[in-house]
């Protein structure tokens, strides 16, 4: 007899409590391994350490400072809902960082270059990877990636290279007289292995995923999908191999921001659901990324 494992919904607790660990995972890496090396990986805490490099002040009341007025941004350019569910990763971000820069020793790691890449891009990414996959953000520069994005109609990897290509570069600058452009390059090396790591963590090594979907609700699953992120639903209708039984399967394609949401839109209405998720290597035809202001 085959074991049938339930479709868990993921409940609020649980979400709050990976994203704290994300989070931290990304404090981690940037404190360890980062900040020690003068490493500009993008990321308002790369902003910070510009600031800390030209006006002394500790990285976290800057970084602190940054999410501040990129929560105003939030409320003024994407409503609302992006408002309230940055405050939690805005926050305790800088606080985060607060605590370890007071009360944790950095690591002696200033000329090596290789380990500051390899470790703080992997901590960078698994903690980024984690908050994104329970729903989550983590504040900052993902804002006026954001804004750039819906407002200004760039896609979502032109806003990334955008904004944290601006903060690389005012790296470099305000670190050249030390290194050159050199800490600049390995800046790119580890924003590259953040990213792979973090897609890692979400669903795989692809950004976007084709779901399927086997269902006795295929009516309610589909609609909850078309109201939460606007995706187009194939509906093909399934034989169970072993049970005989004649059942709808449901094909979409996400990108893995939406993950999350479309695993507990399914949980919350069909728990007996059978839900692979498989890369889409290649994608012809009309789809877009997701415009939402959640």
């Amino acid at each position: 007899m085959f074991k049938h494992k339930k479709l868990r919904r993921i409940t609020k607790y649980e979400q709050y409590f990976m994203i704290t660990i994300g989070i931290i995972l990304m404090v981690l890496g940037f404190y360890y391994f980062l900040l020690p090396a003068d490493l500009v990986a993008g990321g308002v805490s790369g902003l910070g350490l510009v600031f800390n490099k030209l006006l002394g002040y500790k990285v976290s009341y800057i970084v602190l400072a940054c999410n501040m007025v990129l929560l105003i941004f939030a409320l003024l350019f994407l409503g609302k809902k992006a408002f309230i569910k940055s405050i939690y990763g805005s926050i305790l971000f800088p606080v985060t960082l607060y605590i370890f820069e007071n009360f944790l020793p950095p690591l002696d790691i200033e000329s090596d270059y290789v380990l500051a890449v390899t470790f703080g891009g992997f901590f960078l990414g698994l903690g980024f990877g984690l908050v994104i996959k329970y729903g989550g953000t983590s504040g900052g520069t993902d804002i006026p990636i954001r804004i750039l994005n819906k407002r200004f109609k760039l896609s979502l990897s032109a806003s990334i290279y955008s904004v944290d290509g601006f903060i690389i570069l005012l790296g470099v600058m305000a670190f050249y007289a030390d290194y050159g452009i050199i800490t600049g390059l390995y800046a790119l090396i580890t924003m590259f292995i953040s990213g792979k790591v973090a897609d890692m963590v979400i669903v795989g090594s692809n950004s976007k995923k084709a779901v399927q979907i086997i269902t006795d609700y295929p009516e309610e699953i589909k609609e909850s999908i078309y109201k939460a992120v606007t995706r187009g639903v194939t509906e093909v209708e399934v034989l169970g191999g072993y049970s005989k039984t004649k059942k709808t399967m449901l094909v979409t394609v996400i990108t893995r921001q939406e993950y999350y949401l479309i695993r507990n839109i399914i949980a919350n209405i069909d728990e007996d659901a059978f839900v692979y998720v498989t890369p889409a290597t290649e994608i012809q035809g009309d789809f877009q990324e997701r415009e939402s202001d959640e």
